[in-house]
């Protein structure tokens, strides 16, 4: 193993991808952050070494040319990336007939193409070194979909599958692809999804902080796990209901659409 080794995280403004850029930062890592916003240094700690090792890229994921430049100036500055977290992500939990055209186009352009586009980017330098790691950041909805989420559930099923796909492809290369299934992480993110505050508190039990969620990923990455549902036991259970029969899963609708 590289080290310190250069890491990528798209969507590091905040909530998961923070937890992710704290936890490389204490491994020793060299930690780049790429947000549409940015980030001030002193949430990942004060001392030198830190800041030292910490950079920020502004960054829309949905600017094909911006995550061109992007991985060039990466290319440019470091030489290489080790370990890439495509995490950015949004979404409109809403039913699909009240969303509107730039909502549609938001989460669609974000969560498929801005992962696309940025391990496009990515990948040559990997290529040529042999080495590299892609984690992409999906979710449990890319499994089992539920009402007022239908295009959430819908471009986390193609993360899904495209990690899938890649997996196969990379397969030989010392390329790595993890595929991340998370259930409702406790961030701002499900307040920008649900701006009704009513999804938060009907899944409060199930809520997954994301410190301990990044130390699970961290692991999964250390044992190069090709795929990470969490928690575990919604994971098993979600694979188990893809199984059944339709009129059997109808039953367990009403446990389903929270939101």
């Amino acid at each position: 193993m590289i080290s310190p080794r250069i890491v990528v995280i798209t969507g590091a403004s905040g909530g998961l991808g923070q937890a992710l850029a704290r936890l490389h930062l204490g491994k020793g890592d060299v930690v780049i952050i790429a947000s549409r916003r940015f980030v001030p240094a002193d949430l990942y700690g004060h001392e030198r070494h830190i800041r030292e090792r910490l950079h920020h890229y502004s960054l829309d994921v949905t600017d094909r040319e911006a995550i061109g430049q992007f991985a060039d100036w990466v290319r440019s500055r470091f030489g290489r990336c080790d370990l890439l977290y495509n995490n950015a992500g949004t979404a409109s939990f809403k039913p699909f007939a009240e969303m509107s055209a730039d909502e549609l186009e938001a989460t669609l352009q974000t969560n498929i193409a801005g992962v696309l586009y940025t391990t496009r980017a990515f990948l040559p330098m990997m290529l040529e070194r042999g080495h590299g790691h892609i984690v992409n950041i999906a979710s449990l909805a890319g499994i089992v979909a539920t009402a007022k989420a239908s295009v959430y559930a819908a471009s986390k099923a193609a993360v899904i599958r495209f990690s899938e796909g890649l997996r196969h492809e990379l397969a030989g290369t010392g390329i790595v692809v993890t595929c991340v299934m998370p259930g409702p992480i406790d961030t701002p993110f499900l307040d920008h999804a649900d701006q009704t505050g009513a999804y938060r508190g009907k899944v409060s039990r199930y809520l997954l902080d994301p410190e301990q969620t990044a130390a699970k990923i961290g692991e999964a990455v250390e044992n190069k796990q090709p795929e990470l549902a969490l928690p575990k036991s919604l994971g098993t259970l979600s694979l188990l209901y893809t199984v059944l029969p339709y009129r059997l899963r109808q039953l367990f609708a009403p446990l389903l659409n929270r939101k």
